[in-house]
């Protein structure tokens, strides 16, 4: 099994064999689970908070006095059992980090890549070259040229790499190898497409997104980067 190449025109140029850090006999959904669940926590701030009795402005008055008046005693009008009173058992500012080896994530991204391979979403390119930045006639006009090749076949029908009208797409993913800035600026402002450089590779880009574009720079070294 191998992935289909392509150049920035449109045109294939047959397969490329997959690196044996791709080929493996089951993919293992629980590690790729257990992985992006970690990124997801990471990204939280964890800066939630809510007022308790003693943080809740006012209140400092008794309400009433103790006894006589045939009403339960109170304290304070900003009791948690009294409307505009303080939260018991609130949120309170914590870190949901959670660690994963690097050798267990390296692992889970190798499983990621092979089941997109698997399932015809990886898609080699030759190289972006681009002379100039301008999104129009660089890297959209490479998407447009792909989506003309037939490969939108891979990508299931009414979801195709170029299509305006498609707006509520995941993202195509590009991985690239030390891309310059005239490829990073005319990338950029296209919405649905995000460029990461082989060396930052991470889950949850790998997972949420329609297809994965790789240039052959970026394919020839995972290789090395998918090694443990």
């Amino acid at each position: 099994m191998g992935i289909q190449l392509v150049t920035i025109e449109g045109q294939k140029k047959g397969e490329l064999d997959l690196p044996s850090v791709l080929r493996l006999e089951k993919i293992s959904r629980p590690l790729i689970w257990e992985v992006v669940k970690a990124e997801h926590a990471n990204q939280r701030q964890g800066t939630h908070k809510t007022k308790e009795k003693g943080e809740v402005r006012g209140g400092g008055k008794k309400p009433w006095r103790q006894k006589g008046t045939g009403r339960a005693r109170a304290g304070s009008i900003r009791s948690p059992i009294w409307v505009g009173g303080g939260t018991v058992f609130g949120p309170r500012p914590r870190s949901y980090r959670e660690d994963i080896p690097r050798k267990k994530k390296i692992v889970a991204y190798r499983h990621i890549l092979a089941s997109k391979a698997e399932e015809g979403r990886l898609v080699a390119l030759e190289n972006i070259a681009l002379e100039g930045i301008s999104t129009k006639k660089g890297f959209d006009g490479i998407l447009n040229a792909i989506s003309a090749s037939g490969l939108d076949k891979v990508l299931e029908e009414g979801r195709k790499i170029y299509k305006k009208s498609n707006r509520k797409r995941r993202k195509v993913l590009v991985i690239g190898k030390n891309e310059s800035e005239e490829v990073k600026k005319s990338l950029r402002n296209i919405p649905w497409v995000e460029l990461i450089d082989v060396s930052r590779l991470a889950a949850l880009p790998l997972v949420y997104n329609h297809a994965v574009l790789i240039t052959k720079p970026a394919y020839d070294e995972l290789e090395t980067r998918l090694s443990v």
